[in-house]
């Protein structure tokens, strides 16, 4: 499923205001898909990684990669 641009917005906000409530928060795709989004969004992993992209473009949040293997995001 492709994301609309405001299903877009709405999910990079979302992580915005989740990170704005967690400032030390770090996790993977899948884990921000689960944990930090609220049910009701309903996002799947490709929105989630396009919102990342676009927060990451921004410098809002950070890739790294840590010692398993996994890619974080942070801000």
């Amino acid at each position: 499923m492709q994301a609309t641009d405001e299903h877009l917005t709405e999910t990079v906000d979302a992580i915005m205001r989740y990170l704005d409530s967690h400032p030390d928060a770090a996790d993977t795709e899948e884990g921000i898909a689960k944990w930090w989004l609220p049910n009701a969004l309903s996002v799947d992993i490709c929105t989630v990684q396009l919102a990342l992209n676009r927060l990451e473009r921004q410098g809002l949040v950070h890739r790294r990669i840590n010692t398993d293997q996994h890619e974080l995001f942070s801000r």
